[in-house]
């Protein structure tokens, strides 16, 4: 404090000080929280690199030094007796670039390992795999060297160290814990690191690795299922293209694998070839397309006809070969991981049989509904608050076994479920299995948007995550009393001095003065926006139009409409219409001030008089309240869509607002596979919102949304 009592400017090197000690602390919190969580993981970088601090290793090259042959395994180690080198080889690295890898390696392995599945699984794991798989590759190279081969006589004379044996397998188990689908996809990238490792660059080192990740899967070999209609397309879309981006690395990087040296740059043109033509099939082989599987196992054969010349020059000319025998040596080894592509192109077929298709092919013979069969469906079964939004132009209609109707659309590669079948309420989850099923036959991605509930099977087979709150309001026995109610009490008073009518009616029974001020109000709604008009869950005129929908009107002396409401019937089984949904919303510009408040709040009192149950005010789409950390991944894709879209239609405003009429709420969820289908459903969801915007429109408003953010954030 200065001599006044006001506050003086503190002594430099305070901010600084407490800055430092914070960083210390962070630093002590987060060593402390490693050594707790993974004290095996913390104990074995130290002793790597204290091994490498004594060495010297960990600052230049030693492997050669006279004594680096000493500590190193391999089968000359062995051979001599030398069976500690599967020891000290395990603690010394052979370069610094070598430490680095290792130090990065080891928390996302063992460290895994250790914090899912305990220390006492982790050590296990680690030493008994890495001394296992040195014993493997040692027998394999000594059972077949001196047969004729270059590449095992190179290695059988070769050593090495380091403790990635163990790292792979750790890795390795702790996949094998991992939930569906992520497991089994997992698995396919270890088991192709491997084959591709030792068919490219065929180190020492790589037999290694194979072999580790090897022996666990042939322990865990209970955790590896067979890959379902999906999985079976995700791994050909995902083996393509990894196999196309290894031929282009070979091509800038050397290497030296069963089938002899490689050429760097070596068959260019033809790799440029498979690059394009995978690029072009990749996204026919992930929709399970007949075309595309014909024409990549075309590209197959050619590459292995092409690896097949390739080793038949290597074998019958040898050492004659000598400017073109990096290419062929090339040709030969990539042959051999195409000729593996297309043994698995040819055993699953059957997941490659669509053909291109708009609409599901339903079952029991059923050819598709027109807007009365579905209206008699939810008069016999009722439905949701949203269900009547299935009799809307635009959406196709899946019958399941079990008799019920799954609404849906297809947009952007995504079979899009409205909300719950409409059906028995026993079938509803056979249904909505049913309906993936034929999506994913017909090359689909499926998921259900706005359900109540989450699918009620296992975990591994769908994910759900809470997108919107329906709003609902209970009418029996309404009244506006108490202070919850004042903002409705003051519009309804207002409405009354300025001699504001209310009038529930059919847009099919107004004259067309009417109807042509409500056409008025809405193109000005719509002319505000640089987008078109949100459609899928989100009605407009037309569908106001049908004569089960009610139409709810505010009315000044002059006859002027200040705003309007249409109300969506909500049908319990039998028939009976217990509920009304709230659908458009529109008022004039510069007209009644408490227009909205005093529409809804008319609208609950005329149906709590007519012997409604409920008025559902809608979820607002995409604005949500409740987040959890289970919930992320998706969570931030849809809160990006809504963040660039809360300007032009703002979802999380119209959500505060509907809090006014205290109704109670009742979760919507999104319900999905998992979280690969994420830009899909992103995409697919924002088609469907907006079918009639143009790429050009959508893309300015994506770059304005990301102008806006990082303004924002500035």
């Amino acid at each position: 404090m200065t001599a006044n009592g006001t506050p003086g400017t503190p002594p430099a090197g305070i901010f600084k000080g407490s800055r430092l000690s914070e960083l210390v602390a962070n630093t002590r919190a987060t060593a402390y929280g490693a050594v707790s969580k993974a004290p095996f993981t913390v104990a074995l970088m130290g002793a790597i690199l204290l091994s490498g601090l004594i060495t010297r290793s960990i600052f230049r090259t030693t492997e050669n030094n006279r004594w680096f042959e000493d500590l190193a395994y391999g089968l000359p180690a062995f051979t001599n007796g030398d069976w500690l080198t599967a020891i000290t080889g395990t603690f010394v690295l052979s370069e610094p670039a070598s430490y680095l890898l290792v130090m990065f390696l080891l928390p996302l392995s063992v460290g895994w390992l250790e914090v899912s599945r305990g220390t006492r699984s982790a050590i296990v794991t680690f030493f008994l795999s890495q001394f296992a798989s040195l014993a493997v590759v040692a027998a394999v190279l000594l059972l077949f060297r001196d047969l004729g081969s270059s590449w095992i006589d190179a290695l059988s004379r070769d050593v090495d160290t380091g403790p990635t044996g163990g790292i792979f397998a750790c890795l390795t188990l702790a996949v094998c814990y991992l939930r569906q689908p992520w497991k089994l996809r997992w698995q396919f990238l270890l088991i192709s690191f491997a084959v591709v490792s030792v068919t490219l660059v065929g180190e020492i080192s790589d037999l290694e690795h194979a072999a580790a990740i090897t022996l666990v899967l042939l322990w865990k070999i209970r955790t590896i299922s067979r890959p379902n209609l999906r999985e079976q397309r995700f791994i050909a879309w995902v083996g393509l293209l990894s196999l196309v981006s290894i031929q282009i690395l070979t091509i800038i990087v050397p290497t030296n694998g069963p089938f002899g040296p490689t050429q760097a740059g070596g068959g260019r043109i033809a790799v440029l070839v498979n690059a394009v033509l995978v690029l072009v099939l990749t996204r026919g082989l992930r929709s399970g397309r007949r075309v595309a599987w014909v024409a990549a196992i075309v590209l197959a054969i050619l590459n292995v006809l092409r690896g097949i010349v390739g080793l038949t020059l290597i074998v019958t000319l040898g050492p004659e070969l000598r400017q073109g025998s990096g290419i062929a040596s090339f040709a030969a080894a990539h042959a051999a991981l195409w000729a593996l592509m297309l043994v698995y192109l040819v055993l699953c077929w059957r997941a490659f049989g669509v053909r291109r298709l708009r609409r599901l092919p339903a079952a029991l013979g059923h050819r598709g509904m027109d807007a009365p069969a579905v209206v008699a469906q939810l008069r016999r079964y009722g439905g949701g608050t949203i269900s009547w939004m299935s009799t809307w132009r635009g959406n196709q209609h899946f019958r399941s076994p079990g008799g019920s109707v799954m609404t849906y659309q297809v947009h952007m590669g995504c079979a899009i479920g409205l909300a719950e079948p409409i059906g028995p309420a026993e079938d509803r989850d056979a249904a909505m299995t049913a309906f993936s099923s034929a999506a994913e036959k017909a090359g689909l991605c499926p998921f259900f948007f706005s359900t109540s509930a989450p699918l009620a099977t296992p975990p591994d087979q769908w994910r759900a995550m809470q997108i919107a709150e329906d709003t609902l309001v209970d009418l029996p026995g309404l009244e506006f009393a108490g202070k919850k109610w004042s903002d409705i009490r003051t519009a309804l008073n207002r409405a009354a001095r300025e001699e504001v009518s209310f009038r529930v009616t059919r847009l099919a029974d107004e004259p067309t003065r009417v109807r042509t001020q409500l056409e008025e109000i809405s193109k000005a709604w719509v002319g505000d926006k640089s987008l078109p008009e949100i459609r899928f869950t989100l009605g407009t005129l037309e569908e106001a139009a049908d004569p089960m929908v009610k139409l709810a009107l505010a009315e000044n002396a002059q006859g002027e409409i200040q705003g309007f409401l249409s109300w969506l019937p909500v049908y319990a089984p039998g028939g009976e219409i217990s509920g009304w949904t709230l659908d458009l919303m529109r008022r004039r510009d510069f007209g009644f001030a408490s227009v909205m408040e005093f529409l809804i709040g008319s609208s609950l009192k005329h149906f709590s008089d007519s012997g409604a149950d409920f008025a559902s005010l809608s979820g607002a789409p995409l604005a949500h309240i409740q987040h959890t950390a289970a919930q992320e991944p998706v969570d931030r894709v849809l809160a990006s869509v809504s963040k660039a879209l809360e300007p032009l239609y703002g979802f999380g405003s119209l959500h505060a607002f509907k809090a006014k009429f205290n109704p109670r709420v009742a979760p919507m969820y999104l319900v999905y596979r998992d979280e690969s289908d994420l830009p899909r459903i992103a995409g697919g969801l924002t088609r469907a919102f907006l079918p009639e915007a143009t790429l050009s429109q959508l893309a300015r408003e994506g770059f304005g949304a990301l102008r806006d953010m990082r303004a924002k954030r500035r």
